[in-house]
């Protein structure tokens, strides 16, 4: 019957519309995942400069304590 068929394509045209919706949504997830996964690499760079610098204060710490600890 044709009320029937208009019944299916009407189902039919809500399930694609709605599989690509969640398409998109899959799309646009991967793009926000991708830019976290980014900007950790990045934060990750940023704390390892860091760290190399505080390696460097101690090293400046001990080497300003070295000649007081000879000298008495």
């Amino acid at each position: 019957s044709a009320n029937a068929e208009s019944r299916y394509k009407s189902m039919t045209d809500k399930g694609e519309q709605a599989l690509n919706e969640v398409n998109a949504h899959e799309r646009e997830c991967a793009l926000r995942y991708q830019r976290i996964e980014e900007r950790l690499a990045e934060g990750s760079a940023k704390f390892k400069h860091l760290e190399h610098l505080i390696y460097g204060v101690y090293a400046l710490i001990a080497a300003a304590a070295l000649p007081q600890f000879f000298m008495g």
